[in-house]
């Protein structure tokens, strides 16, 4: 199976060459701003107008034929998905997490009158050389020192390379097609998310769930949330402003630490599967979850906020494939609300804890949320025992659960670096 992929490398430019990168850059964001406002004129009067041969003509001998040809198929496609969009609205299909359609913007900030410095390479036009531990992007003439792990192998994409403002460095993204096996087992394994326990999973034979703590992390987003409401309440105090370049680092802080540490429990979790076998991974959809959900300021920002599901589904979905392993999202409608050994309604839910008044079982509720999955959607599950495998990330912590067998894992072992 052919998947695309993409290679985040560093751009370490000297002067002249940072130069070069700017001009080729700034022109590229003109002429994507060129187009982009005839087509959003057109839009507007009522058709859209896709003849760029004029902009192409003008550019190409600017920013080479190679480049303004892979700059307006860009624009292309932000305007297809524009407009693939608009006909899921009309057909009322949109995605309710889709609340505003926007027409492609310009690049270039209102506030500060910079434009977007980014450009496209087209696939032919470049190549990365490796001597010894030392890489190089050769392209235009240009021989730029690159450092950064070459992860993935394979066909060679376009290449972007984008300035970022906050830090003041040059980057490229180089899109790959890899082949991937696909597993061929029959083997299942059972997700359940949450945010207190991130991902809590059963693999089929096994005899304990295992449930990944969301605590930490949890601790982490707080701490660099309450930092960011120190910092808007300053802006707001001294002169007036709502953003400032401080805010916006203090925003990325805290999303790129959260987005590291669920991906490390999202490759363990995967791996764990694959070493055990299993070739599909049953997760139970969330979607409408936040739906008419107002608990009060604390809950609602966990929920709203902190929770990312759909980051973590779409996280999931991509290491299972990197693993060959299938992703099939489910329906849990009242999975959390009914005994998975009885299937009565008759419970008591108290926190964490689950008890069933028919039956008299007590176990964890995770632990009841996915074996309901496995019980609906599954061969059932049988001698399970009520309580998880708790795995916490720490800081400090010795990655080694995810290669142990999950019927000895300790319970409070720790995988992962926050």
């Amino acid at each position: 199976m052919k998947v695309k992929r993409t290679n985040k490398l560093r751009l370490r430019p000297t002067k002249e060459q940072e130069k070069v990168l700017l001009s080729l850059c700034e022109m590229s964001a003109v002429l994507w701003n060129k187009v982009n406002y005839k087509r959003r004129q057109s839009f507007f009067a009522g058709s859209i107008n896709w003849d760029t041969s004029s902009e192409y003509e003008e550019f190409k001998r600017i920013i080479g034929a190679a480049t303004a040809q892979q700059m307006i198929r860009k624009n292309d496609e932000a305007w297809r998905s524009f407009l693939k969009l608009l006909r899921l609205k009309q057909k009322g299909k949109l995605p309710k997490h889709v609340r505003k359609i926007s027409p492609p913007r310009y690049w270039k900030d209102r506030l500060t009158g910079r434009r977007k410095l980014l450009t496209v390479i087209r696939n032919d036009c470049y190549r990365i050389v490796e001597v010894g531990n030392k890489k190089w992007l050769v392209f235009r003439g240009l021989r730029i020192r690159i450092t950064g792990d070459i992860r993935w192998r394979g066909k060679q994409g376009r290449l972007e390379i984008h300035y970022d403002d906050l830090t003041g460095r040059w980057y490229a993204l180089q899109s790959v097609e890899v082949s991937v096996n696909r597993a061929e087992s029959a083997k299942r394994a059972y997700a359940d998310l949450g945010v207190v326990n991130i991902i809590t999973g059963w693999v089929e034979g096994e005899r304990q769930c295992i449930a990944f703590s969301g605590k930490p992390l949890l601790a982490d987003w707080w701490y660099w949330t309450k930092k960011i409401s120190r910092c808007q309440s300053q802006l707001k105090r001294v002169n007036g402003r709502k953003t400032s370049e401080r805010l916006r680092k203090l925003y990325r802080k805290r999303r790129r630490r959260l987005r590291h540490a669920v991906n490390t429990i999202i490759h363990h979790f995967v791996r764990l599967c694959f070493s055990k076998g299993v070739g599909e991974v049953v997760v139970g959809d969330v979607s409408h979850i936040r739906e008419n959900n107002d608990k009060g300021n604390e809950i609602n920002a966990m929920i709203h906020n902190f929770w990312s599901f759909r980051y973590i589904i779409e996280r999931l979905r991509t290491t299972a494939e990197n693993f060959g392993i299938k992703v099939k999202l489910v329906r849990e409608n009242g999975t959390s609300s009914r005994c998975p050994w009885c299937s009565s309604k008759n419970v008591k839910k108290h926190k964490r804890l689950f008890k069933c008044l028919s039956c008299g079982i007590e176990a964890h509720r995770d632990v009841v949320g996915v074996l309901n999955i496995a019980r609906l959607h599954g061969d059932g599950f049988n001698g399970v025992l009520a309580h998880p495998s708790l795995l916490r990330g720490e800081e400090g912590a010795e990655v080694k659960a995810d290669v142990a067998p999950m019927s000895v894992m300790p319970s409070e072992a720790r995988i992962s670096r926050l």
